[in-house]
């Protein structure tokens, strides 16, 4: 079994984002524990036509958000 399958993704969604464009950049960017930039790292299954996305903050070790992408 692959580590994809192992870990648990949950779908992007649009309307969970409010407020103007820097607070939803600063939402998607920034890691929710200690506030620093967050490391994204992303694979493309061209297949199903996901984008399997995982988030990692490097100064406090945060690693808890995956989602994935829809291309369609």
């Amino acid at each position: 079994m692959d580590q994809r399958a192992k870990d648990h993704y949950e779908f992007e969604y649009l309307e969970k984002y409010y407020g103007d464009a820097y607070c939803v950049i600063k939402a998607i960017e920034n890691c929710p524990a200690c506030n620093s930039k967050l490391v994204l790292s992303h694979l493309a299954d061209s297949g199903s036509l996901l984008v399997h996305e995982s988030a990692r903050c490097f100064d406090c070790d945060y690693s808890g958000r995956k989602l994935i992408h829809t291309m369609n």
